[in-house]
Parts: structure tokens; sequence; C-alpha cells
């Protein structure tokens, strides 16, 4: 590809961005490790629903992809947002940073699509509903073997209705409310977000904004 239908230049914000999005979700997630641990006499009953769960954990790459849109961001923001939970004694371990590199692929792929141009709501939630069905391959695997084909079934419909809801939908929330507070002035998210013409935008992408 070439730079004409690729942004590669980074700014320092491109790189700070992703960095203060992860160290921010790092400490929530183990935070957020704790309400699996407390919902767990709840969720034991039938282990699926905890799939209803997983879409916040999508949040670093889903933000940092939706607000940068550089290659790399969205991935660089999962994977340092699950090295410091891991890091920071959460309870899965090294696992943690494996799944912060399966959650950070989609949204780069999603990015991809579109020359990271112009992304919206609607790509967050496709990006979000990917990472379920990613996500939920590993965890079938390594956590929850157990799993009869009903279950699974059940789990990856669960994973990927809160991939697109807890995890899409959660940071095209966020974005906009970053971005009318004046937050996200340097990048394009906030021009297109106050109505301006992004000098990236183009038609095929705006059918996924």
């Amino acid at each position: 590809m070439t730079n004409n239908n690729l942004a590669v230049r980074y700014r320092t914000i491109d790189i700070v961005t992703p960095v203060m999005i992860a160290v921010a979700f790092g400490v929530i997630f183990l935070g957020y490790g704790a309400v699996y641990s407390f919902l767990k006499p709840l969720t034991s009953v039938y282990l699926p629903v905890e799939g209803i769960l997983s879409g916040i954990w999508f949040l670093p790459a889903l933000l940092a992809g939706l607000i940068v849109r550089k290659p790399g961001a969205a991935l660089l923001s999962e994977i340092l947002a699950a090295s410091i939970e891991a890091a920071l004694g959460g309870q899965w371990g090294a696992g943690t940073i494996i799944s912060g590199v399966i959650q950070g692929l989609p949204m780069e792929l999603c990015l991809l699509v579109v020359a990271y141009r112009k992304a919206g709501p609607k790509l967050a939630m496709v990006a979000g509903a990917l990472t379920g069905v990613a996500e939920g391959i590993y965890e079938r695997i390594s956590y929850y073997p157990m799993f009869r084909f009903g279950d699974t079934i059940v789990y990856f419909i669960f994973m990927v209705a809160s991939g697109a809801l807890l995890g899409g939908l959660v940071a095209s929330g966020i974005v906009r409310g970053l971005a009318a507070a004046g937050a996200l002035n340097p990048f394009a998210v906030s021009r297109e977000l106050r109505g301006g013409k992004s000098t990236r935008s183009t038609t095929s992408a705006r059918n996924l904004s």
C-alpha cells in the first residue's frame, strides 16, 4: 500500500494516546476481574452466561482504533492493557496477554478494510462482534473444554452480542463523550463528530461509520 491509501505517519500523540488508554484499562481490568469472582455463584449455574461480560475487555483496542486510526494503535493498546493487568496480579496470568493479542487484531483488520479512514459505531460494533468470535474460540479451548455443543453455541452468541454492545457501542459512546469535552481535538474523529469533513474520508468508509 502507498501512503495515499494508508496513513502511516505517526505523531507523538498517536503513540501516547493508546498507551494512556492501556494504562487506565489495565487498572480497570484488575477490578473487573473481581466482578467475575463476585458473580461466580450466579454464572456457575450456567457457565456460558459468562460470555455476556466479555465486551468490556475489548474496549482498549476499540477506543484506540476509533480515536487514533493508525496501524498498530488498537493492538498496542490492548496488549499493553493486558500486560498491565497481568503484572498487577490479574487472575488469568499469562493467558491475559494471549487474550490481549487476540482482542487487538479484529479492530486492526476492520480498520485496514477502510484503510484507517473514517470509523464510527457500525465499524466498532462489527469489530467488537468479531473480537467476541476470536476470543470465544480461544476461551472455549483454554477455559471451557467441558462445554457441550449447545453450550458452545450459547457462549458464542453471548460473546458476539457483548462484543458488539458492551464493546463497540460503549466504545463509540465514550469517544463521543470525549470529543464533546474537547479531549479529542487533535484527532480527525473530533472534527467528524462536529460535522466537519475529514480529508481522508471516502464514500466506502462512510458506509461503515
